[in-house]
């Protein structure tokens, strides 16, 4: 088994879509790492819960956030919470997302819109302070944004997810 160097608790990871699913795989292998954790999910009672086991089987600091990212100023909100909290982020999981088996010509316009602010907006601008902030700081950090393997597989009634 590979040997893993532990984070000092300074370092800060922001996992979005974190409260369960592969989201909640990540927070789980950074808080094994010894990363600060900054959770983020829209399911507030899913996020607590996992907030609580996260931090019983690390022992690491984890904030959580309740927020919905699929709106304009999704991410200037969260950024600012972050920085409310003190937390300079190292390591960024783009990993929210939002799934529609409509039709597109069946889907209602207001839901185009969220999911594309959260696929593209929101992602887009979380990426750009993360790395404004990294670049400022002098340090290296880490990006992540996750994807669906169906953008390189388009499914019917999938198109405006892929």
């Amino acid at each position: 088994m590979k040997k893993h160097t532990i984070a000092t608790d300074s370092k800060t990871a922001l996992v979005t879509g974190a409260a369960h699913g592969i989201g909640r795989c990540y927070a789980e292998r950074l808080a094994a790492l010894g990363y600060r954790l900054i959770l983020v999910d829209r399911d507030g009672g899913t996020l607590d819960t996992a907030r609580q086991e996260l931090a019983a089987a690390h022992g690491v600091t984890i904030d959580t956030l309740v927020m919905d990212l699929a709106r304009m100023e999704a991410s200037e909100e969260l950024y600012a919470a972050v920085a409310r909290l003190g937390a300079e982020v190292e390591v960024l999981v783009n990993n929210a997302g939002v799934f529609s088996y409509l039709d597109i010509l069946a889907t209602p316009v207001e839901r185009i819109e969220r999911m594309i602010l959260l696929h593209d907006l929101t992602n887009t601008q979380l990426c750009r302070m993360a790395a404004a902030d990294m670049v400022r700081r002098g340090c290296r950090g880490h990006i992540l944004n996750m994807s669906s393997y169906s953008l390189w597989m388009p499914f019917p009634e999938l198109a405006l997810y892929s």
